[in-house]
């Protein structure tokens, strides 16, 4: 829990969000006789708080290459944080300055939009992505096609020089 302190100490509404969280299913495990759950709901929100320091944190090419194929999915999760981070600040805030106070259904709305379009973006980019090997080597050297497509493109380019309309 100081670990959790420490890293939020610059964010205090999510410090008292998170605080709330943490007294109240305090009180709910504890009516219900599953106060000895408690750990998990401490250790539950010490992830989630390593989870967002470290999205903006880690170089994501390096756990490419610690993981492979298996770190995409964690590349993903870290690369949209903190674009939903962003996205939700600004719709809190223009929820206050047009005096919504917190409606959920109207608050969660364009949360919801850009969820969607995010994983239609990321459903369409993962069928229409090749399959391969991904060594993570560049070859600068070009292939017989670029080399044709060049010199098609010079020819032209000469052409358009030498011969004006």
């Amino acid at each position: 829990m100081i670990i959790t302190i420490a890293m939020l100490f610059g964010k205090k509404g999510i410090f008292i969000t998170e605080i709330a969280i943490a007294i109240l299913s305090y009180f709910v495990l504890s009516y219900f006789g599953k106060a000895y759950l408690y750990v998990f709901t401490v250790r539950a929100i010490t992830y989630i708080n390593l989870y967002f320091v470290v999205s903006e944190l880690v170089d994501k090419s390096t756990v490419l290459d610690a993981l492979g194929e298996k770190g995409v999915p964690i590349i993903i999760a870290l690369a949209y944080y903190p674009y939903f981070f962003q996205l939700s600040s600004e719709v809190s805030f223009y929820a206050r300055a047009r005096g919504m106070g917190f409606n959920p259904i109207k608050i969660s709305r364009p949360l919801l939009v850009e969820m969607i379009k995010v994983a239609e973006n990321l459903y369409v980019a993962y069928t229409v992505k090749l399959f391969g090997k991904y060594s993570g080597k560049r070859n600068l050297k070009p292939r017989t096609s670029d080399i044709i497509l060049l010199a098609v493109g010079f020819a032209v380019l000469t052409m358009s020089i030498i011969f004006p309309l």
